[in-house]
């Protein structure tokens, strides 16, 4: 009784195996099981449950409400606004620039006038400082020549400019003066003072020629290159 019912286990054990087996077949054959699905199965049996894979879905974006005409004005309005702040900034930063550059230049144009309104003083006081040096030189010569004896006053007159000798003459008195004039003998000596006594006659300026020496000592001078 027992090895009936042993047998008819074992059939039946037998059958299902075949049909597992046959199952697995048709599911490999029509594509339905792979290596990849048994894997799956392996780990299911195992208690290996694989890990379902959240998908990153990003929310659907709602569909933009197409804008009124008021809020269109309204944004152009806005823009407007904001492009005639950034302009007037900028008009502000130009003003602003030419400001300073006007003050700059201003500063540098005062600056150069007092350059050469300094300059200025200093060529006129060089100009007063030279004329005072050179008053005084002529003033120091002037009075040289006149203790000088007259002779000597005429050798080392003889070697200046013509016009330096007839300044100094001018101003000379006129009694040292004949003297001087009177010691020309020769020739070129009496042709000298020929061309200064010229020179002094043609100054008619009073202040360079007074009227004693333009008058009275010069016009005796003249008959005194003749002597001898």
């Amino acid at each position: 009784m027992l090895k009936r019912v042993w047998h008819a286990i074992a059939w039946l054990a037998l059958a299902n195996l075949f049909a597992v087996a046959g199952l697995v077949a048709y599911l490999f054959a029509s594509g339905r099981l792979n290596g990849e699905r048994m894997e799956q199965i392996a780990a299911v049996l195992r208690g290996e449950y694989p890990q379902v894979q959240v998908v990153a879905t990003q929310p659907t974006a709602a569909p933009e409400k197409p804008q009124t005409s008021r809020e269109e004005l309204a944004q152009l309005e806005a823009r407007k606004r904001l492009y005639t702040l950034i302009s007037e900034r900028h008009q502000r930063d130009i003003d602003d620039r030419n400001s300073l550059n006007q003050a700059i230049q201003m500063d540098v144009n005062r600056q150069l006038e007092q350059i050469e309104a300094q300059k200025q003083e200093f060529q006129k006081q060089k100009q007063q400082t030279e004329q005072q040096l050179e008053q005084s030189g002529f003033q120091q010569a002037l009075d040289m020549f006149s203790e000088m004896d007259p002779k000597l006053a005429k050798d080392i007159l003889i070697t200046k400019k013509d016009a330096d000798v007839a300044h100094l003459l001018v101003r000379m008195d006129s009694g040292k003066r004949k003297k001087i004039v009177n010691t020309c003998k020769t020739a070129q000596e009496k042709e000298w003072m020929g061309r200064i006594l010229t020179q002094i006659g043609r100054m008619s300026d009073p202040d360079i020629m007074p009227a004693d020496s333009a008058g009275g000592a010069l016009a005796a001078s003249p008959p005194a290159i003749g002597q001898n």
